[in-house]
């Protein structure tokens, strides 16, 4: 796993597409992008993020862990052009643009996902599109339906795609990845490796129906973000 300040190159501002398409289109290592999607210290979401970059990593993807905490993000401005220019965007923008796919962390708060996951998606929209992500989260003891149905909607209004399978972890005494349950652990490793396992088809599929935007319907929902 590398940390979040790590960069990479790619052939282009989407990705390279020729490196993706390998017959149908695998790429050998996908790269992943883990969000930890809180501006304050969340002990337990971290925990989830470990065990799922850990359960990615040895999926054999590439994968980069983004703490939102570790960034001044601003709250998004509609139309400030200036904002463009900040480092933090900038960084937001690049890791999402270079991932292949994501596994999206988020604490339960007044019923959704918290303030800072939801600013986060705020910044991008083509980064996302055609891509898969996960979605994880903890709760005071709810659920966690609302906030994880809340990521993948927003994620999917984006044009991309959400495994119909999440985590949530309900108990509050969770503190670290050595607390956590069984259950939990598993349900939370099982998405890392799906999340790597359907990266490695649905973004090189994508990224063949954009190549054809030209020959317009055929390209599908793909050819509406042109190649």
């Amino acid at each position: 796993m590398q940390a979040a300040t790590a960069t990479r190159a790619r052939g282009s501002d989407r990705g390279d597409a020729k490196s993706l398409v390998r017959g149908y289109g695998l790429p050998v290592s996908p790269r992943i992008l883990v969000i930890v999607g809180s501006q304050r210290p969340e002990p337990r979401l971290r925990a989830l993020a470990g065990v799922a970059a850990q359960s990615a990593t040895n999926a054999g993807g590439d994968v980069e862990l983004l703490d939102l905490a570790t960034l001044s993000l601003p709250v998004m401005l509609v139309g400030d052009a200036g904002q463009d220019e900040l480092p933090a965007i900038q960084r937001v923008r690049k890791t999402a643009r270079e991932a292949d796919g994501f596994i999206i962390t988020t604490p339960e708060y007044h019923g959704s996902m918290s303030g800072a996951l939801k600013n986060w998606f705020d910044f991008l929209y083509e980064e996302l599109a055609g891509k898969v992500a996960g979605v994880l989260a903890t709760t005071g003891g709810g659920s966690g339906d609302m906030s994880i149905a809340a990521v993948k909607t927003s994620f999917q209004w984006c044009h991309g795609f959400v495994l119909p399978f999440h985590a949530a972890a309900t108990d509050p005494s969770l503190v670290e990845e050595a607390s956590m349950t069984p259950r939990v652990r598993a349900r939370v490793e099982r998405i890392g490796h799906d999340v790597v396992r359907y990266a490695r088809v649905i973004r090189p599929a994508f990224e063949e129906a954009r190549a054809r935007a030209a020959e317009g319907s055929l390209s599908g929902f793909a050819g509406e973000h042109g190649t």
